[in-house]
């Protein structure tokens, strides 16, 4: 009678335990692969921002006035509201 109370119990526990949903874990996976893609895209534009910028203070001899002024270099549209500019470094960084 006790073994039978406690396989009760056991199979008991053994419901109530959340079973995993397929098409939920598919979605979860697919969110967090979109947000560690663009995670790598804002990386990827801060190098090609910092390279343009490069590439503007030896040309010009001097650094560009605002992130705007380089966008025609790196040669893609690129989120500016993302990263912070000191026209008087040349230093660009995320946000």
């Amino acid at each position: 009678m006790v073994a039978l109370f406690m396989a009760a119990l056991v199979f008991n526990a053994a419901c109530d335990k959340k079973q995993p949903n397929p098409v939920e874990e598919y979605g979860s996976g697919l969110i967090d692969a979109h947000g560690r893609a663009q995670d790598a895209a804002v990386q990827a534009n801060l190098d090609a921002l910092r390279k343009a910028i490069q590439a503007y203070q030896a040309t010009n001899d001097a650094y560009p006035a605002s992130l705007q002024d380089v966008v025609g270099l790196i040669g893609k549209e690129v989120d500016l509201s993302k990263y912070d500019y000191d026209p008087r470094s040349g230093a660009v960084r995320l946000k």
